[in-house]
């Protein structure tokens, strides 16, 4: 194949010898050289965007006043017809002839299979799919579950004996002598400088209905996670007033034990909790609402450089009235017997079970901003405590019908059905299918299929049973539901901006036009769910349904709109994604709205709005030169327009981007939420752009000078840092430490001179006993 010469009416527009596969046209000026090798970002569409790799002559690029990086940093933008004309290099438009020949429908998308392979897809698999293929699918046929609501467990009256072993390789929970629970390690541990984090480490907590022998709740608690502490101290305060509460520890419980999870175990009764230090052994049995049956502290003195000696903790309760067991100021019909049977077996309820204030759903009024029926669809599945927590939240939202909500149960999970059956809701129960990120998405796929079946509504909002909602929630969507209606570019609604932190949102009547793809929270249309459905990835993929939703193959260019100001957040321990300290860096600061009356300004999201807005703040906004973001100074005064440019080549070239979200203090895990690859950030008092060069349109935007901020081993290495910040506690116990256990003055209790870590003269172990059944209190040393 023989280059086509073409004429340039001046050197300026000289246009680039480029040599490329056979499927491209192209044509060149200039005489052979040394060639240099480029990467060109190519728009196909707005939503695809691909890479390929050319040669130019050197000679030519000089002439051009060019460099590689100039190059490499402008976008190629393909027309309709799947040709490119020009590149956009700055400010200057260069002539350039490639024909890719695209068919839109044969693009390709990879995603992750479970034998890590790629399963690869385009819309060519699906030119007949449609909503009547799911007729002969069995995975979309719920389980038919029968509920047995019969007499609850028979009381048993008798005198109950609780044995708890706590040590720093060994614990044990034995009731009548019979072992419940028991977790022991395996070889010897060494103390020394260097600190052993043991599996299973943390604390172990089970509940017994004194009544029935039954436990009614069980549950370990990691204390490697950053969210153990808050899970263990909502649970507590969330168990039924006179049940047994056992509580033991294995290696270590005070590692990320914060203060203030502290203070509220002490609130509750425990004499231990505001003292522990690293891997002393804590041991505590009480009834609930009612006293400490006992509890035992056995210290760990030198910290790091020694063990605790094993803790035993033996206590006895008495036989107990019966008169305790039931709630006699509720009403006596079924729905209430229900109840009773419910709270009777299982734990953690918090209001359902209270006798004095028992929650009851409350019809609330329609707000001003309602408009139509939404349907709501709520997927569960052995979190029922969570999802109890998301019901109560979503049905004290003004305007939501307790008839257009539908839940989505994986598995036959009793304790879920029948807290459902207690309200009741409409609901149906997946086979699960798939393992990890699979599973999670084919309840996803069934539970819109059902949704479709079950709900005649136009709309509908899908909700995670780990979510918190802000109490402007279904207002939010009922306002933003008419830009469903009217713009056929938005495919969803989102709840959640992944970019609202304190310092980058503050504007409730805000939402943005991003492309991205929903999550934490989100409507759809019932039009958008039919076409995507028959696409839906299959059980042996691992990708996220959330990820594929954004995928090309689904988004096909289209928008989602999402808030400034977040109207949902996650509030999690268990789940597939979530644990560790950057999740609770990512997710502890994030604020949402709490105005129910917050009016959302819709016409904002218009396209020509958002362009209009967009080019002007681009046209006055600073350009910084930002080749270290963790000690540049960005502006953030009032009124300030910043344009920071970043090295983007597509959405999938995410590393350069990641860092400079991460020295800003917000989501840096992906790409997400951008509009054509420019973020908008309010950012403190200032309005802070930043644009993927090349990637995005505005790259126009980029003059010749200034930085395009790149990844380098640095700021790498920095952030890697922060992914792992680390922030376990090893304290030990200090002199004076005695004296504040037992309540008394300091320095009451006067060690020996040779009583020092240096002269290896053991101090302990230093045993602290407290017992109160009711009948007496007291505190031994």
């Amino acid at each position: 194949m023989t280059p086509r010469k073409l004429s340039a009416t001046s050197s300026l527009f000289l246009p680039l010898l480029l040599l490329l596969k056979p499927l491209i046209e192209w044509s060149h000026v200039g005489v052979a050289g040394h060639m240099v090798k480029f990467d060109l970002t190519i728009a196909m569409s707005p939503s695809v965007y691909i890479t390929r790799t050319f040669d130019v002559e050197e000679e030519v690029l000089k002439g051009l006043e060019l460099r590689k990086e100039d190059l490499e940093r402008s976008l190629a933008i393909a027309g309709d017809d799947g040709k490119v004309r020009e590149i956009v290099v700055g400010d200057r438009h260069i002539p350039l002839h490639l024909n890719l020949k695209k068919d839109p429908r044969s693009l390709v998308y990879s995603f992750i299979m479970l034998n890590e392979t790629l399963w690869t897809v385009s819309d060519l698999n699906y030119t007949n799919a449609s909503m009547d293929d799911f007729k002969d699918d069995p995975t979309v046929i719920p389980v038919q579950v029968s509920l047995d609501w019969s007499e609850a467990p028979e009381e048993i009256p008798r005198v109950f004996t609780f044995t708890l072993m706590s040590a720093p390789q060994e614990t044990y929970l034995q009731v009548d002598n019979k072992t419940i629970l028991q977790q022991r390690g395996i070889g010897e541990m060494i103390v020394g400088n260097v600190v052993m984090i043991v599996p299973f480490g943390g604390l172990y907590l089970w509940v017994l209905n004194p009544y029935t022998g039954r436990f009614t709740f069980s549950q370990y608690f990691n204390t490697e996670d950053y969210f153990a502490d808050q899970e263990l101290t909502s649970t507590l305060q969330s168990l039924k007033e006179g049940r047994v509460a056992l509580l033991t520890t294995y290696y270590d419980v005070s590692g990320r034990l914060e203060e203030a999870s502290k203070k509220i175990l002490s609130s509750l009764g425990s004499f231990s909790a505001q003292h522990l230090k690293f891997r002393d052994c804590w041991a505590w049995a009480w009834l609930i609402g009612r006293g400490t049956l006992g509890e035992v502290l056995v210290t760990n003195q030198w910290g790091i450089y020694s063990l605790s000696a094993t803790l035993q903790l033996e206590v006895t309760l008495p036989t107990l009235e019966s008169t305790g067991r039931w709630c006699d100021k509720w009403p006596a019909d079924d729905k209430w017997v229900k109840r009773h049977n419910f709270c009777d077996v299982y734990d953690g309820y918090g209001d359902l079970c209270s006798c004095e204030q028992p929650y009851e759903p409350r019809t609330v009024p329609k707000m001003d901003t309602w408009r139509e029926d939404i349907g709501i669809v709520i997927l569960t599945g052995n979190r029922t405590r969570y999802f109890y927590r998301l019901l109560k939240q979503v049905l004290d939202q003004p305007g939501v019908n307790i008839d257009h909500l539908l839940v989505s149960v994986d598995g036959t999970q009793l304790e879920t059905l029948k807290l459902i059956e207690l309200f009741p809701l409409k609901y149906k129960v997946h086979q699960p299918e798939g393992t990890h990120n699979a599973r999670i998405s084919r309840h996803m796929r069934f539970a819109l299929y059902s949704a479709l079946n079950v709900l005649p509504f136009d709309k509908f909002i899908v909700l995670e049973d780990d979510l918190i909602l802000s109490p402007d929630f279904y207002s939010y969507m009922q306002q933003t539901s008419a830009i469903l209606d009217r713009d056929p570019r938005v495919y969803s609604v989102s709840a959640y901006s992944h970019f609202s932190y304190e310092h980058t949102a503050f504007d409730e009547s805000r939402i943005n036009r991003v492309h991205s793809f929903p999550s934490y929270g989100w409507m759809t249309k019932r039009s958008i769910l039919t076409e995507i459905l028959p696409k839906w990835i299959p059980v042996f993929v691992q990708t996220d349904w959330d990820y594929w939703m954004g995928s090309g193959l689904i988004r096909k260019g289209r928008e989602t709109i999402i808030p400034e100001i977040s109207r949902t957040s996650h509030a999690g321990l268990q789940g597939s994604h979530f644990s560790g300290f950057l999740t609770k860096k990512r997710y502890s600061n994030k604020p949402t709205s709490r105005n129910p009356n917050a009016i959302v300004n819709t016409t904002m999201v218009e396209v020509s709005a958002v362009e209009e807005e967009l080019e002007s703040l681009l046209g006055r906004a600073t350009l910084l030169n930002v080749t270290n973001p963790y000690t540049f100074v960005f502006p953030n005064a009032s009124g300030e327009v910043s344009l920071v440019f970043v090295r983007l080549k597509h959405e999938e070239d995410a590393m350069s981007f990641r860092i400079l979200a991460d020295a800003l203090n917000v989501w840096n895990q992906d790409t997400r939420d951008h509009r054509f690859g420019l973020w908008r950030l309010p950012f403190y008092k200032a309005t802070l752009l930043i644009m993927g060069v090349p990637y995005s349109k505005y790259s126009k935007y980029y003059r010749k000078g200034y930085n395009v901020f790149t990844a380098t081993k640095e700021t790498i290495e920095k952030m890697t840092d922060n992914f792992n910040e680390d922030r376990y506690y090893f304290k030990s116990h200090q002199p004076g430490d005695e004296e504040l256990i037992l309540g008394l003055p300091a320095n009451s209790l006067l060690l020996l001179p040779n009583q020092t870590k240096e002269s290896n003269v053991e101090l302990g172990p230093l045993i602290y006993y407290k017992r109160n059944n009711g009948l007496f209190n007291d505190t031994t040393h």
